[in-house]
């Protein structure tokens, strides 16, 4: 238990998560694999009341196939056993223009020739009024198209090794298999209702009441370890992932929350998820289209297609949303607040998810920013209470993420054609940031992305969001006057050659599924399907 004057000296050896759901799961799947062997207990404290478990699709990064290594994860059987997908590229589907299809993977496109980055040529060839579809020099793009997937090769001479892929996760599946294994891992699961939290004069949380205790937690190990006699658990950190409320790190620690919902364009979500049968052809491609009053994506795990569409209520209605997509009546529309706490680590506290922050989810979805966060507080962990120089860092390094991914999420806006209706006409005269409006105008100006500290999106990723959209520059490397122009053309078009017959040699993702024996087990379709 935590003093006034002792707390600085205090070595963490128990942690408590507030809050289940994908969130406090990945998080506490995360800490019982990035603090093994350090002995510190970890309890999750589950409301049942308060966690959300609805099914959902979420679209990752790659980033999330490089979490699940680390956290040891099989991919082979988390997929069959989630039922999740492949995703290769993220489709814009009439966005910029009406015509428009475009195919934004996750990697770079083409290679680099004589020293200059791919992009410049075909940014030079752009501009001397040649025709150019710049996905067609990306294997991942060629492939989404044609709903095709395989998974990188080991070989660095192997044009498969260009590909990167991310998972298109059935999120109820997903957050049970990650339970499993974090309580396998020795998290303690409580069921409850955390009701008080009781701080020391320094504002330090020493201990939570809960109340509605699970039953079946009675004369358990679970009970003795963590929960005394008048339904207090103490730790000596604790992590908020109660959601949008922030029970502990806004209502109990009275951390601001910082609303940017005058800025970003959207106020609610309505899903409309379906079944998917076994006929069905499963995509690798999520995608993105324009809407009245927002915007729509469509995606598919192994088990469900969904479609969510993201609007402004001062433009449209829950019901004519509804209608769009859809949706039944008894779709909800659920609110979403956008900003960010004024702290994310305060005191004895880090809040995750979106009790940290939520954002828009063009780009980088809710879990990716569950899982950078808790890899975050695992790098700077603290080995004592008094550990300010780390929250500060925690914080920082929080905030650049949440700009930059606020910026790329902006772009997609700016980019939009623009469309007769309030909704849009009011987008474009929204203020984008300084860092924002620098990269565009050195971008418009030389073809350069400027890169700055704590990106989550690689210049190549934002190159091909700024080109596939219709943003060119108005000039390119004069550098590309020393090679010869027939050349070039030769070798761009041998690249485009290779991409296609790449991509035509690679199976379509429903055989690739069944032929790699990942296709989703029976019970994890009837189980989601009954939720």
């Amino acid at each position: 238990m935590i003093n006034s004057t002792d707390f600085q000296h205090t070595p963490i050896k128990r942690i408590a998560i507030l809050g289940g759901g994908m969130t406090g799961w990945t998080v506490a799947a995360a800490l019982a694999n990035g603090l093994r062997g350090m002995g510190i207990d970890i309890v999750l404290i589950d409301n049942a009341q308060q966690t959300e478990t609805d099914l959902h699709c979420e679209a990752t990064m790659p980033a999330c196939v490089a979490f699940h290594q680390w956290l040891g994860v099989t991919e082979k059987e988390l997929v069959a056993r989630t039922g999740a997908s492949f995703l290769l590229a993220t489709q814009f589907n009439a966005w910029a223009d009406q015509q428009q299809q475009y195919f934004m993977p996750f990697g770079d496109h083409g290679f680099m020739l004589n020293r200059i980055e791919f992009p410049q040529y075909v940014i030079g060839r752009y501009l001397q009024g040649k025709p150019v579809n710049y996905d067609d020099y990306s294997l991942a793009a060629v492939a989404a198209k044609a709903g095709r997937f395989c998974h990188p090769s080991a070989q660095d001479t192997s044009l498969f090794s260009t590909l990167s892929y991310g998972l298109t996760l059935n999120t109820f599946a997903y957050f049970n298999y990650l339970r499993e294994r974090a309580v396998q891992s020795g998290v303690a699961h409580v069921i409850a209702e955390a009701s008080t939290l009781k701080l020391n004069s320094d504002g330090y949380i020493e201990s939570i009441t809960l109340n509605h205790i699970h039953g079946a937690l009675a004369n358990t190990p679970v009970a003795s370890q963590w929960i005394g006699s008048d339904g207090l658990v103490a730790a000596d950190f604790y992590i908020d992932c109660t959601g949008a409320q922030g029970n502990v790190i806004g209502k109990a620690l009275h951390v601001e929350w910082q609303s940017l919902s005058g800025q970003l364009p959207v106020t609610h979500v309505i899903n409309h998820v379906q079944p998917i049968s076994q006929a069905q052809s499963i995509p690798s491609r999520r995608e993105l289209l324009t809407g009245a009053a927002g915007w729509i994506q469509n995606l598919s795990s192994q088990t469900h297609t969904e479609q969510q569409y993201f609007y402004h209520s001062s433009f449209t209605s829950a019901e004519q949303a509804r209608n769009v997509i859809g949706a039944a009546e008894s779709a909800q529309a659920k609110p979403i607040c956008i900003g960010r706490r004024e702290k994310f680590w305060h005191k004895n506290c880090v809040a995750i998810g979106e009790s940290a922050g939520n954002l828009d989810v063009q780009g980088a979805g809710k879990l990716h920013l569950v899982q950078s966060a808790i890899l975050r507080f695992i790098s700077l962990f603290p080995a004592r209470m008094a550990a300010d120089f780390n929250a500060a860092e925690y914080n920082r390094l929080t905030n650049l993420e949440y700009d930059h991914i606020e910026d790329f999420h902006s772009l997609h806006y700016q980019l939009a054609a623009t469309q007769d209706t309030a909704y849009w006409q009011q987008l474009a005269r929204v203020t984008l940031s300084d860092r924002l409006l620098h990269k565009l105008d050195l971008f418009k100006k030389r073809g350069l992305v400027a890169f700055y500290e704590g990106e989550t999106f690689s210049s190549g990723v934002w190159t091909s969001l700024l080109l596939g959209n219709g943003f060119w520059p108005q000039r390119y490397d004069p550098l590309i006057h020393s090679t010869d122009a027939q050349w070039i053309e030769l070798q761009l078009e041998k690249m485009e050659k290779m991409m296609r017959s790449a991509a035509e040699a690679m199976p379509t993702q429903s055989a690739y599924l069944y032929k790699q024996k990942l296709t989703a087990e029976i019970d994890i379709r009837s189980a989601a399907n009954s939720n």
